[in-house]
């Protein structure tokens, strides 16, 4: 009896043995692959889209199911790219379970035709592919579908404007008088005061409600992260502002607010002051004589103007010195002439241009806000 019993415990432990060997064999496991997710069918050939119309639908994009030697939870993720060999690929989404077809609408689109660079409102190529993959940030693609291209002529974006406040800035925290920069396409800018050391952020619009754009990062506001690249003088503050930890004095601020970008540089503006005992209007009002200027009357540190009969085809700048030294603003950006309301020192500025009546004019710059107005009196 005593041997059967050693007998039995012996061959207990052998089926046990066996058992684990065959339990760890079964949790490895090697999934092949036996169909790609091909796509099947993009709903459109070419697609012209109307900026009146974002959420219409525009694109239906369908494939097949992929097959797998083991019952696998796939997700699909497709993408979209300027360039056949998908160098810099465009997520559209994710989809998992047994979904097997997504639509996108016009804005969509739109968003995504001009993330890869494409042209606003000229023809250009779209390319599609979709692949499957397991787990959950899509680190085991397990297949990638064949490429399908789709003509496409995409419409100018709507790019936020951008309104300055905080401690930083010439606004301070009057989100009333939040100062707005220019905008031309993606990008924004303005010359203007910042003060060293001091917490400042972007509005969009002049309320505290419902746009804020500070760095993206963590620590701050889910809502209001948005700058994925920003210049070395920028640190975040808190969970809703950033820092300016440059020196105080007057700043070239640029953003470039391409979705693929979204952007912030903050670099010293070749005129470092904005507070000068005579400020003086030159243009063709006087034929642009620099000796005669017009003198322009100091209201309040930085903030000048002057009262003064505009044409049709008036033509100006405002110079700190009677000649063409480095005292010199314009209107902002390098050879940009035309009346945006904001400066730009000597390098970065053109002629302002408006056309008056003939009448009376109140013409006021403010240096340190970066900006100027034109009013009929």
């Amino acid at each position: 009896m005593k041997k059967q019993h050693i007998f039995q415990n012996a061959l207990l432990t052998l089926l046990m043995l066996f058992g684990l060997a065959a339990c760890q064999d079964r949790e490895i496991l090697t999934i092949e692959n036996q169909s790609p997710a091909i796509v099947m069918d993009l709903s459109q050939e070419e697609l012209f889209l109307d900026s009146n119309f974002p959420d219409n639908l525009a694109l239906t994009i369908a494939w097949d199911v992929a097959k797998y030697s083991q019952p696998t939870e796939l997700k699909y993720k497709v993408e979209a790219s300027a360039d056949e060999s998908f160098e810099v690929p465009y997520v559209m989404g994710t989809v998992s379970g047994s979904q097997r077809v997504v639509s996108y609408t016009v804005g969509e689109m739109n968003k995504a035709a001009q993330t890869l660079g494409l042209t606003a409102n000229e023809q250009g190529s779209l390319y599609f592919r979709v692949s499957s993959y397991i787990g959950e940030a899509g680190e085991y693609v397990t297949s990638t579908s064949n490429t399908t291209m789709l003509t496409i002529t995409p419409y100018e974006l709507e790019y936020p404007t951008f309104y300055l406040v905080g401690g930083a800035t010439a606004a301070g925290w009057d989100a009333g008088q939040a100062i707005p920069l220019y905008k031309t396409s993606n990008m924004s800018y303005i010359y203007t005061y910042l003060t060293g050391n001091e917490p400042f952020r972007f509005l969009g619009q002049t309320n505290w409600n419902p746009l804020n754009y500070s760095i993206d990062q963590a620590g701050t506001r889910e809502n209001y992260r948005y700058f994925k690249q920003v210049s070395s003088n920028l640190v975040q503050d808190g969970d809703e502002n950033m820092k300016f930890t440059g020196t105080s004095g007057m700043y070239k601020i640029s953003i470039d607010a391409a979705t693929a970008v979204q952007s912030i540089e903050v670099e010293a503006s070749p005129v470092a002051g904005w507070d000068f005992p005579e400020i003086y209007m030159v243009g063709s009002m006087n034929g642009w004589s620099a000796t005669a200027p017009l003198t322009m009357a100091q209201v309040s540190p930085g903030i000048y103007e002057i009262v003064t009969p505009l044409g049709a085809d008036a033509e100006f700048k405002f110079i700190g010195q009677k000649d063409w030294g480095d005292l010199e603003w314009g209107n902002i950006l390098k050879d940009n002439h035309g009346y945006s309301g904001y400066v730009g020192p000597k390098g970065d500025n053109g002629n302002v241009k408006f056309v008056g009546n003939g009448g009376s004019y109140k013409v006021t710059v403010n240096l340190k806000a970066g900006t100027y107005t034109i009013v009929s009196q």
